[in-house]
């Protein structure tokens, strides 16, 4: 298994790469917005990029799909139903808060990819060892994605070292965000939290230190 992250844009977004040393695919979860700096990861590392994982579809989340799905044309994009609007361009450019933001990146967010397919709760990924944890509150189609054996949680914008997602946004919802996020802390202690910002933490660091839990 090899498991990296990478740093991207204009919001620090944590873009991480879950490849396979047999198959020489890789999972992108949340590919934020330098497509480059992700293809060439991908090159040195000898992979494929097979599919996109969407924690949610806020847009510095996902500008890059458009890039890697030109480089990658077979490379599917899965994410929950409830956040495919935020993939539709009329959708951003009409609730976009970041003008500079669309302004730089309108042409990828203009020509995003349309999804695969739509991710339940419970729903194993067999090829990437994932379980698929339906995690609402700061979108109403916020997933995270457990790695049971690498003992590690992708949360995206749910929760964070010492903090939690927003939920002042289009879509969000405060009790269902602090839900998801005790959902997430009934796993065992040991396990890492990968956030969409920010460092790495842990289930029980969380449990025991973070105020708004």
């Amino acid at each position: 298994m090899i498991l990296r992250r990478l740093v991207v844009g204009e919001y620090q977004t944590n873009c991480y790469i879950l490849g396979s040393e047999e198959t020489k695919s890789a999972w992108i979860i949340d590919p934020g917005t330098d497509g480059e700096l992700i293809i060439d990861e991908l090159t040195s590392l000898g992979l494929t990029a097979r599919s996109a994982l969407l924690t949610h579809t806020h847009y510095d989340h996902i500008a890059a799909l458009t890039r890697l799905k030109e480089h990658y044309p077979d490379m599917e994009v899965l994410l929950g139903k409830e956040d495919a609007k935020g993939l539709d361009y009329e959708v951003i450019k009409a609730t976009i808060l970041d003008r500079r933001f669309f302004t730089i990146h309108e042409e990828a967010l203009r020509h995003l990819p349309k999804p695969n397919d739509y991710l339940i709760d419970g729903q194993y990924l067999e090829d990437s060892r994932l379980s698929v944890i339906a995690t609402p509150g700061h979108t109403p189609g916020g997933r995270s994605y457990y790695h049971r054996e690498g003992r590690f949680i992708f949360t995206g914008d749910t929760l964070f070292a010492g903090a939690i997602g927003r939920t002042d946004l289009p879509g969000g919802d405060y009790p269902t965000l602090i839900k998801s996020c005790y959902r997430i802390l009934e796993l065992e202690d040991d396990v890492r939290i990968l956030p969409g910002h920010g460092p790495t933490t842990t289930v029980g660091d969380e449990r025991r230190r973070n105020p708004y839990l």
